[in-house]
């Protein structure tokens, strides 16, 4: 289980296996499974964040890191690959 807090600040536990997409508009929403939806005060990253550290404590094998995860999901901050004019040898 994941503990996450409401916007009225009841803690509140949630089976990370349950969730089916989160949306962030600007409030943080879990969709669940059963079709229920709960608003919380966490971020989107923050929440991937426990879900990902609750894998691990619970020995799925082969999680990513963090920081690979988020990497994934925003756009890259490197300037694209320029072309060289120089011919290669």
């Amino acid at each position: 289980m994941i503990i996450l807090s409401r916007l009225n600040g009841q803690i509140v536990a949630i089976n990370p296996d349950l969730i089916t997409w989160i949306d962030v508009t600007p409030d943080t929403t879990l969709s669940l499974l059963g079709g229920d939806h709960i608003i919380v005060r966490e971020s989107l990253d923050d929440v991937i964040a426990k879900v990902i550290e609750f894998r691990r404590a619970v020995g799925v094998p082969g999680l990513p890191r963090y920081e690979a995860v988020l990497e994934r999901m925003e756009p890259s901050s490197k300037p694209p690959r320029s072309h060289s004019s120089t011919p290669r040898r």
